[in-house]
């Protein structure tokens, strides 16, 4: 867990106490990273990011935050599981650092946009692309890492948590369809939250900042067929195959793991698994 946070301008002018507007979004989610800080501004003081280190991959400095290219710089939250095979891929001779945060600026220097195509993980980011002056915020699969954000007329605010945001919103007021989500399904729908001025970024989703315009869209769902061509054998051993590579991934890390074992079946399997 880490803590991400961070300002855009919309009108082409810089944001206005960028420097410690920052600060105040770093104090604010501090608890979800003990391990480092960083602030970083951009050209013109047009966007900022900060960002807050809990190291679990490439412990050292080289894996500090935010992390910049020559074209690229961003902040990122969570981890991405196949970062060593997108090394690979890639052309790991041209990586600077070990961690799994580059791969993303590695990935979009590649792929562009459709970098979170490539990503196994659980994440959210915010990247600014040098060259064409444009911010790509995404958040993966299934909204397992958070990402809040609030527009003002002349810039857009994002966070990790929604309190990182309270001291830029015109006030702070209940969303009570956000409220009547939570009460029924225990999360907030869509991009709801359960504040009126403060919105998420739905799983699955990018949001892109480029010229003033902010564009908000879809880049996965669930789809699946039916399969009635195989046994039971096939399923149950394609079953413990896939279970093994995504225990063998989720494992990787340079500090020590631990697991937490309810007496339930799938966390006795992902910590059976583990040991082995």
């Amino acid at each position: 867990m880490c803590g991400i946070g961070g300002a855009v301008s919309l009108n082409g002018e810089s944001v206005p106490f960028l420097r410690k507007r920052l600060k105040v979004m770093s104090s604010l989610v501090a608890h979800r990273g003990p391990d480092g800080h960083g602030l970083w501004i951009g050209p013109g003081e047009r966007v900022g990011f900060a960002h807050r280190r809990l190291s679990i991959i490439d412990v050292s400095d080289s894996g500090n935050q935010p992390m910049s290219t020559e074209r690229t710089t961003i902040v990122f939250n969570g981890e991405i599981y196949n970062y060593v095979e997108l090394r690979n891929e890639l052309g790991a001779s041209s990586f600077r650092t070990n961690n799994d945060t580059e791969t993303i600026l590695r990935g979009y220097e590649r792929w562009g946009d459709d970098v979170v195509n490539h990503l196994r993980g659980m994440f959210s980011f915010a990247l600014f692309d040098h060259e064409r002056d444009r911010v790509l915020i995404a958040r993966d699969r299934f909204g397992i890492k958070p990402l809040y954000y609030h527009f003002t007329d002349d810039a857009f605010f994002f966070a990790s948590e929604p309190k990182a945001l309270l001291p830029f919103i015109p006030s702070i007021e209940p969303d009570h369809e956000g409220i009547r989500d939570y009460l029924v399904f225990q999360m907030p729908l869509a991009h709801r939250t359960l504040f009126r001025h403060i919105q998420q970024l739905p799983a699955a989703h990018r949001l892109v900042i480029e010229r003033g315009n902010a564009s908000v869209s879809r880049y996965w769902e669930v789809f699946y067929e039916r399969d009635f061509d195989h046994d039971d054998k096939y399923f149950i051993d394609r079953a413990r195959e896939l279970l093994d590579d995504s225990v063998r991934v989720h494992t990787r890390a340079d500090v020590p793991l631990g697991a937490y074992v309810s007496g339930g079946i799938d966390s006795g399997l992902v910590a059976s698994l583990g040991a082995e």
